[in-house]
């Protein structure tokens, strides 16, 4: 014990004359029997800690203050995995889900599957050991998001259905529907699609406190002279709050320097939205014209900062102060 202290002393002194303070850690990489770790070791072990550190380029670099974030929009055959059904490879009707496992299907492609098998086609679960109905449900939900994201697809299946039962009227639907007899339009349901006309109406947004100070009983055919400023469009439903933003600035003639802002009520819409987000995102049921507002603000402009002064405009660059 005594020789190995001496030697780990001698060995100590000796790296702290060839390094000063610095072979304070390289005794205690030393003593503790670890080596330390070089350079290269690090970056491998550390990966982007290293390299921030020195200097390089963040993995992940933070946002430009001035990109606007927005919603990125995707592909429908990306999503398409998620909407389709893995026993007939058409998108769901009628969407039931496997209470074990919560894979879903079509309500025909299940039912038939389980009369005979009693394990989930994709991941092989028991779904029941005699009666493998009894743990199947509806998913309203996710039909009702199919629906919406494919195009024409409630409209076909209705008309599928309604020339089914004129082939066969004496086919009868135990506790059906409207639905499920095929005679719900697809204004009804709620499902637009991008080359169907879209009534919507835009009226000059007044403001929250301005609605409150009117408020109270109209005389003398007030309430007429209030919607006079109403006007009516039919627009696509692929148009988007941008378009009709310049609409209405090129119809009214608005400046440059003021921007002309679209509104649901009270809350601002997105300039990328289009109508038919519009109508999936807000409570409206297509009971009359899509009720839109618009108000003119001064545009905000923008700040531009100071740039750092290069060297040659006299920047002195050595770390020497001049006296």
């Amino acid at each position: 014990m005594w020789r190995e202290s001496r030697a780990k002393n001698s060995v100590a002194g000796h790296l702290k004359e060839q390094k000063g303070t610095s072979g304070l850690s390289e005794i205690g990489y030393f003593c503790s029997g670890k080596r330390k770790k070089t350079n290269a070791e690090r970056s491998l072990n550390y990966g982007g800690a290293s390299r921030k550190r020195l200097g390089d380029a963040p993995q992940s670099p933070a946002p430009h203050p001035g990109i606007m974030h927005r919603t990125t929009r995707i592909k429908i055959t990306e999503l398409n995995p998620h909407l389709m059904c893995a026993l007939c490879g058409g998108y769901f009707i009628d969407a039931t889900t496997i209470v074990e496992c919560l894979h879903s299907f079509c309500k025909t492609c299940i039912v038939r599957y389980l009369e005979t098998n009693k394990y989930c086609p994709m991941c092989d679960v028991q779904v029941h050991k005699t009666r493998p109905l009894l743990s199947i449900r509806s998913d309203k939900t996710l039909q009702d998001i199919v629906y919406k994201l494919v195009p024409g697809l409630f409209k076909d299946e209705m008309k599928r259905r309604r020339d089914f039962y004129a082939a066969y009227p004496l086919t009868e639907v135990p506790n059906g529907s409207n639905e499920d007899r095929g005679e719900v339009l697809e204004q009804e349901k709620g499902a637009l699609s991008d080359d169907e006309i879209v009534s919507l109406s835009i009226e000059f947004y007044e403001g929250v406190r301005d609605r409150e100070e009117k408020k109270g009983p109209l005389e003398n055919g007030d309430g007429d002279k209030e919607k006079t400023g109403v006007r009516f469009l039919r627009c696509p439903a692929a148009m988007t709050v941008m378009h009709l933003a310049k609409f209405l600035r090129n119809k009214m003639d608005v400046p440059s320097k003021y921007k002309v802002e679209v509104l649901y009520e009270d809350e601002p819409l997105k300039e990328y939205y289009t109508l038919m987000d519009i109508a999936y995102i807000y409570p409206w049921r297509r009971n009359g014209p899509l009720p839109l507002k618009y108000r003119v603000q001064p545009a905000c402009k923008r700040l531009t900062l100071p740039t750092a002064p290069t060297p040659s405009e006299g920047t002195n660059t050595s770390g020497a102060s001049e006296y």
